[in-house]
C-alpha cells in the first residue's frame, strides 16, 4: 500500500512539472509575438512625425473616410444620417469619382437605376438639411 506521504510528494512534482511546461510555452508565444511586434516608440515616430496629417489618413484609410472630413456640420450630420449603403454608394461618386456606367457594372444595375438612387440620396440630404 501506498503512503499518503509519497502521494503528495508526487502531486507536488506534477504541480511543478505542469508549471515549468506553462512557462516554457508562455515564453515560447511571447517570443514568437515579440518578433512582429514593433516598438512604441517607431508607432509613435512613424504616425505623429511634422508632416502626420490626420485628415488625411482618415480620407485615405477607407471608402466612408471623406465623410469626417465634411466641414458643415449639417451637411455632416445628414451624411451619417443616411443608410450606410447610401453613404457606401455616395462614396464611390464622390470619394472614388466613379461614373454611372462603372456604378451600373458594380452593382448590376442599369445606368438609369443608378441616376434614380443618386437623386434618391440627393432628395434625401436636401431634406434632411431643409429641416435644420
Amino acid at each position: 500500500m501506498k503512503n499518503h506521504r509519497d502521494d503528495i510528494k508526487n502531486e507536488i512534482a506534477y504541480f511543478y512539472k505542469v508549471i515549468k511546461n506553462m512557462d516554457s510555452k508562455d515564453n515560447i508565444k511571447n517570443s514568437k509575438i515579440k518578433e512582429h511586434e514593433i516598438s512604441l516608440q517607431e508607432i509613435v515616430y512613424d504616425n505623429f512625425s511634422d508632416d502626420f496629417d490626420m485628415d488625411k489618413q482618415l480620407f485615405e484609410k477607407n471608402l466612408l473616410g471623406w465623410i469626417e472630413l465634411v466641414e458643415n456640420e449639417n451637411l455632416h450630420k445628414a451624411l451619417k444620417s443616411l443608410k450606410i449603403e447610401d453613404q457606401i454608394f455616395i462614396s464611390y461618386i464622390v470619394k472614388e469619382c466613379k461614373t454611372q456606367q462603372e456604378l451600373a457594372s458594380k452593382y448590376g444595375i442599369n445606368q438609369s437605376s443608378v441616376k434614380n438612387r443618386f437623386s434618391k440620396i440627393l432628395r434625401i440630404l436636401k431634406n434632411l438639411l431643409s429641416k435644420k
